[in-house]
């Protein structure tokens, strides 16, 4: 009983693990898209207001 507990429960902390990469990896994704879509502007403002 208590091994069967403890499979089960590495099991879904596995599973939550792997759903929390992905969530994660979609996140940097998005944000590596708009520093490529958007860095160069956004340095070029900020070098011509210093």
């Amino acid at each position: 009983m208590g091994n069967e507990n403890f499979i089960q429960n590495t099991e879904l902390k596995n599973e939550q693990l792997k759903d929390e990469t992905e969530i994660f990896n979609s996140f940097i994704n998005v944000m590596v898209q708009i520093v490529e879509k958007y860095g160069k502007t956004v340095l070029q403002e900020l070098d011509c207001a210093a």
